[in-house]
């Protein structure tokens, strides 16, 4: 006798939207807009990068060739990473929700099924931002501090300053022409990003327009080529990083079928349950285009 899939216990709202709400809680968190991303990562992949060099030489009778052209090679690894949580439903009952339970054989719905589903993708990103800086040595995600850090001898720049606003000019003052082409994010946490506006509220002068703390990002007084980003993954780290917009890489397997992002009845379990899964890692591109300030 052939098994047959009955899946009319899956709600038109998860079902339609799965695809947005998993790109909303994986790929649309903060710093993810100011890095590079890599798509379709997969376990440890190799970055490869070209840089070249031309001498400029007068003209003359003959070839004489120069310059160079150098190959680099540098990895980046992700781990796969998932959230699985479960509700009984009679956890339901009693409660404020228990009007919207439907509980009957192929009709199990979820009480407010749109909310759980939005309220876990806010807590996905707030845990994915916390993750692409801080690392985590139990999903062996290393994090853009550890990665900096452990690249320290490829020239990274290192910076110091008592307040904010000096740590801040410092790390401004680190960056290199070639990165300001490119243009440069300096990332801090938001208790830093709260300071510093309160640091640059309280100076000179009269006619300077009064900054605003709730600001996504703020431009650097005195160059546009550079951008105050303040991240929630950096609070309570002590540290400032300027970057150039493709020195950070971010690698995740969101294209691959192995994402997944499902809210649903499971028969066999008696519950309703929810599940992300996902690859995800990160890596410096360009050591010698990062600052970090201390």
């Amino acid at each position: 006798m052939a098994t047959t899939l009955n899946v009319s216990g899956l709600t038109a709202y998860v079902e339609q939207n799965k695809d947005q709400l998993f790109v909303k809680s994986i790929a649309d968190f903060k710093t993810l807009n100011y890095v590079e991303v890599m798509l379709g990562v997969k376990g440890k992949e190799a970055l490869h990068y070209l840089e070249s060099e031309v001498e400029l030489i007068k003209a003359q009778c003959g070839w004489n060739p120069g310059g160079s052209d150098t190959f680099i090679e540098r990895y980046i690894e992700t781990a796969g990473i998932e959230v699985n949580k479960s509700w009984c439903h009679f956890d339901f009952e009693g409660t404020y929700g228990q009007y919207q339970l439907a509980y009957a054989a192929g009709r199990e719905k979820l009480p407010f099924e749109e909310k759980f589903a939005e309220s876990n993708v806010n807590a996905i990103k707030a845990a994915m931002e916390d993750l692409i800086w801080q690392g985590n040595s139990a999903l062996t995600v290393t994090g853009f501090i550890a990665d900096i850090k452990a690249v320290s001898g490829d020239t990274v720049q290192f910076a110091t300053g008592a307040t904010v606003t000096e740590k801040i000019d410092a790390v401004a003052a680190a960056v290199t022409g070639r990165m300001l082409k490119k243009g440069v994010n300096i990332f801090v946490s938001p208790t830093d990003f709260r300071s510093y506006i309160q640091e640059q509220n309280g100076t000179c002068c009269a006619n300077r327009p009064i900054m605003d703390a709730a600001a996504e990002s703020i431009t650097y007084l005195g160059d546009s080529r550079i951008t105050i980003v303040p991240v929630d993954g950096l609070e309570g780290q002590g540290v400032v990083v300027a970057a150039s917009k493709d020195a950070l890489v971010a690698g995740m397997d969101i294209e691959d079928s192995s994402a997944i992002y499902r809210l649903w009845y499971s028969e066999d379990n008696d519950e309703f349950r929810f599940r992300m899964l996902t690859n995800f890692g990160t890596a410096v591109k360009w050591p010698d285009e990062v600052v970090m300030g201390e």
